[in-house]
Order: C-alpha cells, then structure tokens, then sequence
C-alpha cells in the first residue's frame, strides 16, 4: 500500500525524469503546459510527445511510486474474471484483472493510485485484498478489448476521441489558416501522428508514405526496402493530420500546390530521431513522406546485423580491408546502401587509421 505522506515527501514525478536526465526541459515545460489543458498525468504526456517510450515512463513510474508493474508478456491468456465489470468501467478506470486467489485480486492499473475505483471494485467484488500493479495504459486497453470488447486498436480509440462533424466539411479545400493550425495542435491529432512515427520506428522504418485517394488514406512503411500497408486513420482526418506534420516541418500549411522540403527533429521512445519530410501535390490531395534517420541506433552501422549471408560476409569483409580498390553499391531507394557503406567504414575505422 502507497502511504501519502511517502508521496508528500518524494519530488515530483517530472523532476524526478529531469534530474536522470530521461527528459530535457524543453520536453518537460512542454508537456506541463499540455497538462493545464488536459487531465491526463504528467507521465503520459510526456509518452504522447514522444520524451520517453511507455515502456520506460512505466518502469520510471514504478521506482517513483515504490510499486511493482507489469508487462504484455506478463498477462493472462484468458479472462481472470468474466461478468463482473462493464468494459465501460474498466476503459474508463483503465484497469483489468490479471491474477487472482483467494486470498486477493491483482489488477493492472495505469493509475494505482486511484483509491475511488479501488474502493469500488471492493464493494463490488467482495474482495478486500486487492494489489495494484502498474501496466502500460494502452496495453490494458488492448487486453480489454482483447478480453470483453471489440477489438479496437490504439489508433481506432485516437480517432473516435476525434470529432465527427469535421466529416462533413471538405477541410482540404479550405483557405483558413487559423483553423487548419487549430485542428492540427488538438491533442488527438497529435497523440495520432506521434503514434504513426513511434510505430514507424518500433518497426525498423525507414520511410513513411501517407498517401491520400479517392476513398481513403493509406499508411505505408517501407521496411527494410519493401513497401507495407499498415492500420490508417479515416480519409476525414487527412488535413488535420498534413497539416500537424507541415507545422511540425516548419513548412506553409496554407501551400497546397507546390512541393516542399523540411526537417523535424524529435524525441521518439527515447530516441533522437530526424525525419526529412516531403509534400507532393496529387489529384487527391498532398501526399506526405517522411525519411527516417535514428541518429541513436548505431547498431545498424554493424556489418553482423546486416542480414548477409555467412560466404557473402566473408567475401564482403575481405573486400574492405584490401589497401585499395573500388566498391560499387547499387539498389533502390531504402534498400540500405548508405547503411552498407557506414557499417565498412564502421567495420575498419581502427585507431592506426585515417578515414
């Protein structure tokens, strides 16, 4: 059991971040301004700015707080408690069961310290001894809709927190500045475009491609070279969402007709990322892609990890430590030949050297 006076005593969970040097002050300033518009907690701002992945904040949170926590692979493979709470409950409380005894209830909470619903499920369950543990939110609510709902994902529970009565309204062809930079900075739109570029990297992207058609938008990632469709939001959020990466880009969001270029820089689950962004002009609108560059993942600069096969490892090492001689690398866009060339330079960049 949390003691309040123990919490009264601790520093706050954001400074706390701050003085490990998980966050910089800008991130922190920044999602404690978003705090005064919203209830959401400080640490799952910082999450949705894309300071620190879920996972981390979770296991930060848990030292903070002095409880244990709980990860996906941890979680049951069939309901602990079946007919006993409305799944409104449980999403709206962001709770669900994961263990239980005789002796006690453990749920998976992304807020152990909320005593009201506690108290409740006691009334409810009959069970006094509960144990509090703490989950990734929507990892509970993936196993919610798992369990009792209807399967929706992360990005469909963004949209529907979006509202439908720009739905109607043909968005793309307006003129009003101010109201596409209003739609772009409401927090659901942003909390989606940060979820496409964390799964982006999660997924060892290389490239984003949001691509708009008569009937729908499409999302691809090209993963190691190739092309993948994967989950995208409704045709309706097209302009809120180009125009959240234009400002993002420090591009015009008001130009529509012609190409541009920019450059983000951006935290994304801990990681230093710059994504170089283009806007092309289609018959359907502005298709938008974004080049990823993890300036953190020096793995990728390993020769080992490149995917060669054993005899054409051996040939191609050979190759770069002879004194002289020429290599020619060829292949299409986001193949990995700029990955190639960094991870031979890695391979023989040796103290006795001059690269």
């Amino acid at each position: 059991m949390i003691k309040i006076d123990e919490l009264r005593s601790r520093k706050l969970f954001g400074e706390e971040l701050l003085e490990k040097g998980v966050v910089s002050e800008d991130e922190l300033t920044t999602a404690l301004n978003l705090q005064k518009q919203s209830p959401e907690r400080i640490g799952k701002l910082l999450v949705d700015i894309g300071a620190l992945s879920e996972a981390d904040m979770i296991r930060h949170l848990s030292d903070h707080l002095g409880v244990g926590f709980i990860s996906a692979d941890q979680f049951p493979q069939v309901p602990v408690l079946e007919n006993t709470f409305s799944v409104k409950f449980m999403r709206e409380c962001r709770f669900v069961p994961v263990a239980m005894d005789d002796q006690k209830l453990v749920l998976a909470m992304s807020d152990p310290l909320d005593q009201a619903t506690l108290n409740c499920i006691r009334l409810y369950t009959q069970h006094q001894h509960l144990d509090a543990v703490l989950a990734p939110e929507t990892e509970i609510l993936d196993l919610i809709e798992k369990f009792y709902g209807n399967q929706a994902s992360s990005l469909g529970r963004i949209v529907e927190g979006i509202d439908d009565s720009e739905q109607e309204t043909s968005l793309e062809d307006s003129e009003d500045v101010e109201h596409l930079k209003d739609l772009a900075s409401e927090a659901p739109v942003i909390r989606l475009v940060n979820l496409l570029i964390s799964r982006a990297i999660e997924s060892r992207a290389s490239d984003i491609h949001i691509e708009p058609f008569e009937r729908d938008l499409k999302v691809r990632y090209r993963i190691d070279g190739v092309l993948y469709e994967v989950e995208s939001p409704p045709k309706r959020l097209r302009a809120a969402i180009i125009s959240r990466i234009k400002i993002m880009a420090k591009l015009n969001i008001a130009e529509r007709r012609v190409p541009q270029d920019g450059r983000i820089k951006m935290r994304v689950l801990g990681k230093d990322i710059d994504l170089r962004v283009s806007t092309l002009p289609t018959m359907y609108g502005e298709s938008v892609v974004m080049r990823i560059l993890d300036k953190s993942n020096t793995q990728i600069y390993d020769m080992e990890k490149l995917g060669l096969s054993p005899m054409m490892y051996e040939q191609v090492t050979g190759l770069i430590h002879r004194p002289y001689g020429i290599i020619l690398v060829t292949g299409p866009t986001g193949s990995g030949k700029t990955t190639t060339l960094y991870a031979a330079l890695t391979k023989i960049n040796l103290p006795d050297k001059k690269i």
